[in-house]
């Protein structure tokens, strides 16, 4: 048994608030975590050795065109006392050294004041405490071998002053600060892909490094992805307060659930293999982003992929060579056969999403294989890690500065804190953030890249003003749209049932049963309200389905919502989730003023304050209703259940003031961040990166993930990241190649 390194979401907090008995609050609830930690707590990447080859170049190693750059005279951060203790297990309890806290008042944990606790006057930070600091730097590996003690050489003798050399030499030799070729920053979706791609050069070497720990055994089960979110490889950030959004959630906040472990939100997500609609990739590049066509950006989506279904027959559209496996689930829940069916009855056809039609409705391809989870980490990095000596990799190693020289503009390098202990570590070509939508734009800011007021109000030098953090988008809907089930299609289960059901998928040797599957978000369907594209071939509407208890959501549905943790394979009815694919509202984010370097980003999603976005949710709630005149439907006693939910008692159910009302109340995301990095033409003044993914106005330096997207793509966004993974690789090796 390995050492434990995933930890359950902490609900003991939560639950006493509860208005009536909840499952996952109940002793079976709590046995169900501990028995998962028991079971799925360790990493299969712990039990093997990192990388034994041999240790990065030293500093001296290159004839570096940055040689001359020199310490780095513009550090972020506050005066700070590196003896203190930095925990960073949970980033919602995060404390900074001396004295910083990167506790949020809006944590899940804690009820959220509805007054901003960030309005504070910014701490005045110390930047010069850097200057020519190398001392905190780690050290190489001590010499274990057998140490003889000598009588220490008189002063002036030629032998002492020979030692004094020989001790110079090592000190120098153990302050040299680590030297790469590339540095990926966050292994998440893209970062995973990058980094194997660019150590497929075996003359370079590159360094990833991923702010959480190792890969627990626990993401490798489809239908437990509800237990992930709010533990401790979940950033565990939230929204503020806003007035349109998450009125009836804990604190009027919602979760933003986004991996903080190898894989990061590919490890965490809901499986699902989705690219979005062609329009999505064509809009992009008639932005003036040349390259990122729909033709253009195909084959990266191919390379990637090894379908193992029929649509893997259609070599036009899919690729069966690359490392992630994509898969149907074996295990098939009879209400995802239901849906369907009453979907198509209604006249959409069954689709390949991924192929020339979206609109329609079908399974979905999964990034999954024999029901286990296919992460970027466990697809690109876990089978080269102990094969490739130039591919380096270290965990719980969280970056709080990109290195950039103030005068030439060029980034060498970044700061990151590992185990309480500060690192500094140079790239002699790039370095490239992989961080997330919500961590890219956080680091560039921390790194004096931003808009100039918000850094000048943090006393962070500007090196560059961009707009960095705008441009916000993702795919929101509401938790709070019910159909019920009868006995026929219940998939409820008793305590007893669900602690064998674990142990049993824990023992089978390929996984199998109910929890290889994600339940009725294993069906999904693409449509067009009224108020769509006037291109017939784009939907603006996305159904997603996930399982409920009804009674106990009814009974209390706030501290319901807080405490899920219980899979998705066992209900008793069903949430429709409407996907808004291409939203028209755009929120922000800015950095935490009271803690900017570990503090979590300050959110705000500002949903449906374009009323076209609410106007199109409320047509597609109302078209879902439909399904309940199919025959699929009336055979198996499903209906809708049109009794308004606590926050919306006000209303009359079913009209347009109770649709917005659940929307504005109960609203979600299904953890889609974008757009805050964006990438345009130099003419566009909102851009952040050019289509070569390179900050504007500062040299090797690129930023790879969602953030990057101009407009949100019409589906989920796990594959289009890992496409862009693929595709900056490529641009890489190209603006390299003479160095090849």
């Amino acid at each position: 048994m390995t050492s434990q390194i995933w930890q359950p979401p902490d609900i003991g907090s939560i639950c006493p608030e509860q208005n009536a008995q909840l499952t996952q609050c109940s002793e079976t609830g709590f046995m169900f975590l501990a028995l998962l930690a028991r079971l799925f707590g360790g990493s299969k990447d712990s039990r093997v050795p990192f990388n034994p080859y041999p240790k990065p170049y030293p500093s001296d190693y290159y004839s570096s065109p940055l040689k001359h750059i020199g310490p780095d005279h513009h550090g972020v951060g506050p005066s700070l006392d590196f003896d203190a203790p930095v925990d960073h297990r949970i980033q919602a309890h995060s404390f900074g050294p001396k004295g910083s806290h990167g506790f949020s008042d809006a944590s899940l944990f804690l009820k959220p004041s509805l007054t901003s606790v960030f309005e504070n006057e910014p701490p005045k930070f110390q930047s010069s405490f850097f200057d020519g600091r190398l001392d905190f730097f780690d050290a190489d590996a001590a010499d274990t071998k057998k140490v003889t003690v000598t009588a220490k050489p008189e002063a002036g003798t030629a032998k002492a002053e020979a030692g004094d050399k020989k001790k110079s030499k090592r000190r120098k030799k153990r302050h040299a600060t680590e030297v790469y070729d590339f540095i990926v920053v966050g292994a998440g979706s893209a970062g995973c892909v990058i980094a194997n791609r660019l150590s497929e050069v075996k003359k370079w070497r590159v360094l990833l490094l991923e702010a959480g720990p190792e890969e627990p055994d626990v993401t490798s089960v489809p239908a437990l992805a509800p237990v992930l979110g709010s533990s401790n490889i979940d950033w565990m950030y939230r929204t503020q307060p806003e007035e349109l959004t998450c009125r009836a959630h804990r604190g009027q906040t919602c979760p933003w659930f986004s991996g903080r472990v190898m894989g990061g939100s590919s490890s965490i997500n809901y499986l699902v293999y989705m690219r979005g609609n062609k329009r999505d990739y064509d809009d992009w590049a008639a932005l003036g982003n040349y390259g990122w066509s729909y033709d253009d950006v195909l084959p990266y989506f191919k390379k990637s992929e090894n379908n193992q279904d029929i649509e893997a027959k259609d070599e036009i559209y899919h690729g069966v060579d690359g490392p992630l496996t994509v898969e149907r689930f074996g295990y098939l829940d009879k209400n995802v056969a239901m849906l369907v069916q009453a979907f198509h009855e209604t006249g959409l056809p069954l689709v390949d999403f991924n192929g020339e039609q979206q609109i329609g409705t079908m399974t979905v391809q999964a990034t999954s294989k024999d029901g286990i989870r296919v992460s970027t980490n466990s697809a690109f990095i876990r089978p080269v890690r102990k094969k490739r000596p130039n591919l380096f990799i270290r965990t719980n190693a969280q970056v709080t500065k990109v290195l950039i020289h103030p005068y030439e503009k060029i980034a060498y390098g970044v700061k990151y804190v590992k185990n309480g202990i500060w690192h500094e570590v140079h790239a002699v070509k790039e370095v490239i953030l992989s961080s997330g939508a919500l961590n890219s734009p956080k680091l560039l800011m921390l790194s004096g890249i931003g808009p100039a007021e918000t850094l000048h109000e943090l006393r962070i030098p500007v090196l560059k003003n961009l707009k960095v953090g705008y441009n916000l988008q993702d795919h929101t809907t509401t938790e709070a749209m019910l159909m019920g089930l009868t006995n026929k299609t219940s998939t409820l289960i008793n305590s007893n049932q669900l602690i064998n059901e674990v142990k049993k998928y824990y023992s089978s040797k390929h996984s199998e049963g109910p929890l290889s599957a994600t339940g009725p978000l294993y069906v999904t369907a693409f449509v067009r309200t009224p108020f769509a594209d006037e291109d017939e071939t784009v939907p603006d509407i996305q159904y997603h389905f996930d399982g409920r208890n009804l009674k106990e959501f009814y009974s209390d549905p706030t501290t319901y919502l807080a405490t899920r943790t219980l899979p998705l394979s066992y209900y008793d009815s069903i949430n429709v989730r409407p996907i808004l694919l291409l939203p028209k509202s755009r929120g922000y984010l800015t950095l935490n003023k009271t803690d900017p370097v570990f503090g979590q980003p300050l959110i705000y999603s500002r949903f449906f304050t374009d009323k076209r976005d609410v106007d199109t949710l409320v047509a597609a709630l109302n078209m879902i209703q439909v399904l309940e005149k199919t025959k699929a439907f009336r055979e198996n006693g499903v209906e809708f259940i049109r009794e308004p939910v606590e926050a919306c008692m006000n209303y009359e159910w079913g009209t347009y003031d109770y649709f917005f009302c659940i929307l504005r109340s109960y609203t979600a995301t299904i953890f889609h961040p974008s757009g805050t990095c964006r990438m345009g033409p130099p003419s566009d003044e909102d851009a952040v990166v050019n289509p070569r993914l390179k900050v504007y106005g500062i040299r090797h330096l690129r930023v790879a993930d969602a953030s990057i997207m101009p407009n949100i793509v019409r589906g989920n966004t796990n594959a289009p990241i890992i496409m862009i993974g693929e595709k900056i690789s490529d641009m890489i090796k190209e603006d390299w190649d003479h160095y090849l």
